[in-house]
């Protein structure tokens, strides 16, 4: 099974808010019956596992995995590797009542890759389009789609690490991505996008100077995805080149497309 990447446009961190945007990196998913002796490296894996194992009394499973979405970027690549193992456990063992986003940000949170389960990214990397949570209460509250043309262009920037997340800092500036969050649920997207994006890159000390200037040369949003270090900016189809070219300078560059609500990978 398959699931997709994202980009944040509310960080639910400091509110417990959020909200994202698929976009058309995808993770693909195979298991397959190898009994008791199955070993899977990652956390998050064999949290899932595990999981099944205990609650269906399932055989243990391996997993293979192939993902375009780097990991640990902010581009929702653990959330998409839970949808997409959960999805395949669903399918295959004939479990159709799961909730996969659900229960996809349980087991994040539980196997320690996500503060807040990061719902909004598994709600957004499972159904396409662009989704508003409350992640505190596992609540998917807007699921709409996302029919704008626009270029993702994405940025990993050379030597820069994502920093050890303090969570009370975020915190303490909850309001303003209340605001975003309110400002989104409104309908401007974009703004809203901004406003966290390159609120989260002053709170996480990220170089604000690039998405500023991705934004001087025409982009209609920029800043950090998720806790980054992966830098966004959105720009109209074919006025991309500026962007492209400055971000060439600071790493490697991805352009993507915005997914549709309903899309599969």
């Amino acid at each position: 099974m398959s699931a997709w990447g994202g980009i944040s446009i509310v960080n639910a961190i400091p509110s417990g808010l959020g909200s994202a945007a698929a976009i058309d990196m995808k993770t693909r998913v195979k298991i397959r019956s190898c009994g008791d002796a199955a070993t899977n490296t990652s956390r998050l894996v064999e949290t899932i596992i595990n999981y099944f194992t205990a609650r269906y009394g399932l055989p243990k499973v391996c997993v293979e995995i192939e993902s375009d979405v780097p990991m640990g970027s902010g581009l929702k690549s653990s959330s998409s590797v839970a949808v997409a193992l959960i999805d395949a456990l669903r399918k295959h063992f004939s479990l159709e009542e799961l909730d996969v986003p659900r229960l996809a940000a349980e087991l994040s949170r539980i196997a320690g890759v996500s503060i807040t389960g990061a719902l909004d990214d598994a709600a957004a990397a499972y159904y396409g389009g662009i989704v508003f949570t409350d992640n505190t209460n596992m609540k998917i509250l807007r699921v709409v789609d996302n029919k704008s043309e626009l270029a993702a262009v994405v940025l990993l920037p050379k030597n820069v690490q994502r920093p050890q997340i303090d969570v009370e800092k975020l915190r303490r500036f909850s309001h303003i991505f209340v605001e975003a969050y309110n400002i989104a649920v409104q309908g401007e997207i974009l703004k809203a996008m901004t406003i966290n994006g390159l609120a989260i890159a002053r709170l996480l000390n990220y170089p604000e100077d690039i998405p500023r200037k991705a934004l001087e040369l025409g982009a209609l949003a920029a800043g950090v995805s998720g806790n980054g270090p992966a830098i966004f900016a959105v720009c109209r189809l074919g006025d991309e080149g500026p962007v492209l070219d400055l971000f060439g300078r600071y790493g490697e560059v991805y352009m993507h497309r915005f997914v549709r609500l309903g899309e599969k990978p």
